[in-house]
């Protein structure tokens, strides 16, 4: 867990000090909304199986900064599902538990200059994650290990340092390895959120 805070403080400075002179629209933000976690490999020497999640929710926070249709920013995203039931050699048994993950995410968006009302964004990003999983059944295991995402959303301008995100985003990252099992962890994200310029 510590590697996420000192990530995050070292891109942090990286944004603001290396290129302040040359932005014009520094802003914060923060959106909530549903996970959707796709059913996850479980292997291991000798062993397979599949987790499969109920829907879930995450939040996330940013800071960046704007300039020439281009934004950088730096993101902490939470995201939790409830566990559902896992499967083996076509056995279903119902788990207790969850999976989380708390990251820490550099990201480069793109804002598309189609109107005045709306204003659709692409981008992507890359970072690490703390992939932990709470269990009776499972046991309680974690691993930070490299995250990636890609992003796809519209903004809506509410004033003229208010903008309404409404957002897609797949979230995943290499295989978490708890005690030698591997575990996939990846994300299908539906977030609605507010952008403050100022």
């Amino acid at each position: 867990m510590k590697k996420i805070w000192i990530v995050g403080l070292a891109m942090a400075l990286m944004l603001g000090g290396g290129v302040s002179s040359a932005l014009a629209a520094p802003y914060v933000s923060g959106a909530f909304g549903l996970v959707s976690a796709s059913d996850s490999d479980v292997s291991e020497p000798g062993f397979s199986a599949e987790l499969s999640f109920d829907p879930g929710f995450g939040f996330i926070a940013a800071i960046g900064n704007g300039f020439d249709g281009l934004r950088g920013e730096i993101e902490m995203a939470y995201r939790t599902n409830d566990i559902d039931e896992v499967s083996f050699q076509g056995l279903n048994a119902s788990v207790n538990g969850d999976i989380t993950s708390l990251a820490v995410m550099g990201n480069l968006l793109v804002d598309l200059a189609v109107s005045e009302t709306v204003r659709p964004f692409l981008g992507a990003g890359i970072g690490l994650a703390n992939v932990e999983v709470n269990s009776n059944d499972l046991g309680d295991e974690d691993d930070t290990v490299f995250a990636y995402q890609a992003i796809a959303g519209l903004g809506f301008p509410l004033t003229h340092v208010t903008t309404l995100d409404l957002q897609y985003r797949y979230f995943a990252t290499a295989d978490a390895d708890f005690d030698g099992t591997d575990v996939e962890y990846q994300t299908h994200n539906f977030f609605a959120g507010l952008r403050f310029d100022f």
